[in-house]
């Protein structure tokens, strides 16, 4: 890992659009060092590159030319999907990208018929309120979910129940991400 992902803060007067797709194995090494400033703060888990190429299946990563600059991964957990490793480089942070990634996210539960999206955070909850998440007490947490928490991380659980009626569409005016199958 010889470069870092955090860059001078750039000034944009019109929408970026960027390119979210499916990771491949190859993008394991920028997932890892995009990951790697919120490993240090103890938010992630830290994944080895080697780790990341084997789960890259799972991920969606928003993309500046060659450069990662977001990725989430989503995985299923009984009748859920959960999505986790979420993060945005400093640069790019603020502009609606894990909005969006999360969006992507929804629209990948409701196609494969999940009842709803999960995160866990040891990050403040509020953001995930404002995408419609709401807390799951520890007394109402599913025997399917226990797996999920990591001994001694102290996270919470956040999920978002998914219907017909939701749009996956987390879009703003700050960025928007243009989504490929590829």
């Amino acid at each position: 890992m010889s470069e870092s992902v955090q860059t001078a803060p750039r000034r944009v007067s019109a929408p970026d659009v960027l390119v979210a797709r499916p990771a491949r194995p190859e993008d394991a090494e920028q997932i890892a060092l995009l990951s790697a400033p919120f490993v240090e703060q103890g938010l992630l888990v830290a994944r080895p590159p080697a780790e990341l190429a084997g789960m890259a299946q799972e991920f969606v990563v928003a993309c500046e030319g060659s450069r990662l600059v977001g990725c989430a991964g989503v995985s299923p957990s009984g009748g859920s999907l959960v999505v986790y490793n979420l993060c945005i480089a400093a640069d790019w942070q603020g502009r609606g990208i894990g909005r969006q990634l999360v969006g992507i996210a929804e629209t990948i539960g409701r196609e494969r018929g999940y009842s709803s999206l999960l995160a866990l955070t040891r990050y403040g909850g509020e953001w995930f309120g404002k995408l419609g998440f709401s807390e799951v007490p520890a007394s109402e947490t599913r025997d399917e979910w226990r797996r999920l928490f990591r001994p001694g991380r102290r996270s919470s659980l956040y999920q978002l129940r998914l219907t017909s009626e939701q749009s996956g569409d987390r879009s703003t005016p700050m960025c928007r991400l243009k989504q490929t199958k590829e």
